[in-house]
């Protein structure tokens, strides 16, 4: 698969799928996996923590199953189609009630050796940077990770003016150290533009088996311009926006416009922005949450509250 993706398009970045506690069976680089690697409960060790009931725990202080979880992304970095690592649920390796003692350590120790023989020109990207995130070891945002990632991805950040804010100086901190931010955002309704004010939800009406793709995408970009907004307040080099529903690109998938997921589609995005004049200030005499950024040809003003956007251009633009 990742030899195809590469013929039509040699430029994107094609990365392992590893999750750092959580073990899902159905890959195949998961079948050489042992049950004594698995979390045991420290007061009933014969039982298992299990994430959704379903899905083992893995233990990074079990020697044994640091080596497995390190070989494998390096076998699968032997692949010149694969260009890194993908280290997904980062946030659930601090200690937990019952774990017993050691658990984000071990993990930290993991990653680090993943790191330390990651072949050259490989990256190592983890879904790490999370606003409410405050751990000893991973610190505020988890920023503390980025010592070991070339950078992270992050979702779920968009519940409160308060967590949006969080994740924007979150991202700013990383990119000013070099790294990349890859902020995943997903449509909402409230953001439509212009308002809908259908009888019929948005999501109802992108689940219809009788839309082209055409119609999805012209409907999922009226949602685009607030999240949009968000990621120009904070873009350097190495930042980059993914605007989509979920993961699955099949055409046939119409459950809530899910196969509607390249963003090239998107007129929006083909603005021109010209130089950043500096970053983003806060307007205070607007409101508690409200934002502005200019670039040569462009002016980004949000209300992050209300949700409120306003794209100027500028002459030149």
């Amino acid at each position: 698969a990742a030899a195809r993706i590469k013929a039509v398009n040699p430029s994107v970045k094609i990365l392992f799928y590893l999750n750092s506690m959580v073990h899902y069976p159905r890959y195949e680089a998961n079948k050489s996996f042992q049950l004594d690697w698995a979390t045991r409960k420290r007061k009933n060790p014969d039982k298992y923590f299990k994430f959704m009931n379903r899905y083992y725990y893995y233990d990074h202080r079990n020697l044994d199953f640091r080596a497995w979880w390190i070989n494998r992304a390096l076998e699968m970095l032997d692949n010149e189609h694969i260009d890194g690592v993908f280290v997904d649920g980062i946030c659930a390796t601090p200690n937990r009630r019952g774990y017993g003692k050691g658990y984000e350590q071990a993990y930290i120790e993991t990653a680090t050796e993943l790191r330390e023989r990651l072949p050259p020109g490989k990256l190592l990207i983890g879904n790490a940077l999370k606003n409410g995130a405050n751990n000893p070891l991973g610190g505020i945002g988890n920023i503390q990770h980025l010592q070991y990632l070339d950078g992270s991805y992050l979702e779920r950040w968009y519940f409160t003016p308060k967590s949006i804010v969080k994740t924007m100086e979150l991202m700013r901190e990383a990119l000013k150290e070099g790294r990349i931010v890859m902020l995943k955002a997903v449509p909402d309704e409230r953001d439509a533009v212009p308002k809908w004010d259908e009888e019929t939800s948005l999501e109802e009406v992108m689940q219809s088996p009788d839309m082209t793709m055409d119609e999805r995408y012209a409907l999922v970009e009226r949602m685009i311009r607030y999240p949009l907004a968000i990621f120009l307040l904070i873009v350097e080099p190495h930042a980059y926006l993914s605007y989509c529903y979920g993961v699955n690109a099949d055409p046939k998938n119409t459950r809530n416009g899910r196969a509607v997921f390249d963003c090239e589609r998107f007129k929006e995005l083909k603005r021109k922005l010209g130089k950043a004049l500096g970053p983003y200030v806060k307007e205070d005499e607007d409101g508690e949450f409200v934002f502005s950024r200019e670039f040569e040809f462009l002016k980004v003003w949000v209300d992050i509250e209300s949700r409120e956007v306003r794209l100027e251009e500028k002459s030149g633009g």
